[in-house]
């Protein structure tokens, strides 16, 4: 491959970084231009849900661009976006029966968020504006997004530029100080946002917004059922809008189409992406309560004055129709299945002196690791244990996904296995062996 010194690559990559050359990908393989192939133990960035290799897709971009490519929504409609929205709003749960159309997970959570203010100035309470998130969440890279997230690793150096919104602490069972059973637990934790709320005045709070199951920051941390049951108490009574981030939970990730459904609860706003097109495009929505897409109905003379130059064009919309089609019941209950393989594969790592943690949900675990399983202690971030864990995975031929700052954006080692739902059973085997012994080589060596 040619020296990489004209793409701008995110997250530090920078100019001309020292990355692996992808060459082809095939099922749950990536094949570098040398030949070597790499089990994606993490769909890409919990994205390739269905894998890297589906068949007939071709056929189904071939025939959207024989009709039209890309149409403007502000002034026209097509078939394709329409079937997606029907699509995405037959399978959500409750009564989100509107979708809106973005291209990324920020920009789907950008339009919730703009979406809430929206509604409240429309229903007479113009001051409704702030959007309450949770410490160590992320929900994207733009500022009202970032305003949003929590991970404060990735805010600091756009802080002047975020909004001041409000944060409470995160649904993060194994961290919780709160007495009693893990239901009591969980009511207390969701309390925090009533506190906020009346602290801020209910009449500045427009919306709550929680990753059902959290995502790359705390990867598979999710609380008892109760939670959520408190959260939308406390919303419906203070008139705030709970929406559920499921740009990566969403779509088989956790077991159940959405992750709102192993809680039992019904959101106002639902954004999804990632596994929408299962990376075959750039797409996501906002899933919208009926309430909220009344209020901007057509035969009203009231708008949403937001949109994107690609939101719905025909050809992403008719990609991700034809995979969105493919999440069958059959192929969730694959998912779950390979999930439990996984965890089982990793089970000697559970009483390991440095795993502190082991999470799943559906076919996304979480490891955290620390220093003393007894305090919880992380380890020192200067010895950058999850990468470390992620560069012997790598150099046995498994792609995970290490983080850090897990407690407090610093301090805090994990790593994500999300990997296709539709990954082979001698490739589950593959990273469990792989991930075990990355862990315990690193574990030699810090001790």
């Amino acid at each position: 491959m040619e020296d990489q010194n004209d793409v701008f690559y995110k997250w530090g990559g920078g100019i001309d970084p020292e990355f692996l050359a992808i060459d082809r990908a095939y099922d749950e393989f990536l094949v570098t231009d040398d030949g070597r192939e790499i089990v994606d133990a993490a769909a890409g960035a919990a994205v390739v849900n269905l894998g890297h290799s589906l068949d007939g897709l071709e056929d189904t971009i071939s025939d959207q661009l024989e009709d039209v490519a890309y149409l403007s929504l502000s002034h026209f409609t097509n078939e394709a976006p329409e079937r997606l929205a029907d699509e995405l709003t037959t399978r959500a749960p409750g009564d989100l029966n509107a979708a809106f159309f973005a291209n990324s997970g920020s920009e789907a959570n950008e339009t919730a968020f703009k979406l809430a203010r929206a509604y409240h100035r429309e229903r007479g309470s113009p001051t409704k504006h702030q959007v309450v998130g949770r410490w160590q969440s992320y929900h994207g890279a733009t500022l009202g997004a970032l305003s949003a997230s929590g991970n404060t690793s990735r805010r600091a150096a756009y802080e002047p530029q975020l909004q001041n919104w409000p944060h409470i602490p995160p649904a993060y069972p194994y961290r919780w100080q709160y007495d009693g059973t893990p239901e009591q637990q969980a009511v207390a934790a969701a309390g925090e946002l009533e506190t906020v709320i009346k602290q801020e005045g209910p009449e500045t709070i427009a919306a709550f917004v929680a990753e059902p199951v959290s995502g790359s920051s705390i990867p598979a941390a999710h609380p008892h059922p109760a939670y959520y049951a408190e959260v939308r108490r406390i919303c419906d009574e203070y008139d705030v809008l709970f929406i559920a981030d499921e740009i990566m939970t969403g779509l088989g990730r956790t077991g159940p189409q959405f992750a709102v459904e192993r809680f039992d609860v019904v959101p106002d706003i639902l954004t999804v992406g990632k596994g929408l097109s299962g990376g075959y495009t750039p797409i996501s929505a906002a899933l919208v309560c009926d309430d909220i897409a009344e209020t901007f109905a057509a035969d009203r003379e009231r708008s949403f004055d937001h949109g994107h130059t690609f939101s719905g064009n025909p050809l992403s919309a008719a990609i991700a129709a034809d995979v969105l089609e493919r999440y069958t019941d059959d192929l969730l209950a694959t998912g779950r299945e390979r999930g439990a393989q996984l965890e089982a594969e990793l089970e000697t790592l559970r009483d390991h002196p440095m795993v502190g943690d082991f999470r799943r949900a559906g076919a996304m675990i979480g490891l955290e690791f620390v220093a003393d399983r007894e305090t919880k202690a992380p380890f020192d971030p200067d010895l950058n244990v999850a990468t470390r864990i992620y560069e012997h995975a790598m150099d046995r031929g498994v792609y995970t996904y290490p983080g850090s700052g897990s407690i407090d954006g610093v301090a805090g080692d994990h790593l994500m296995l999300a990997p296709p739902l539709t990954i082979g059973e001698d490739a589950v085997q593959t990273v469990g062996e792989v991930v075990v012994d990355a862990v315990e080589t690193v574990a030699d060596e810090v001790a």
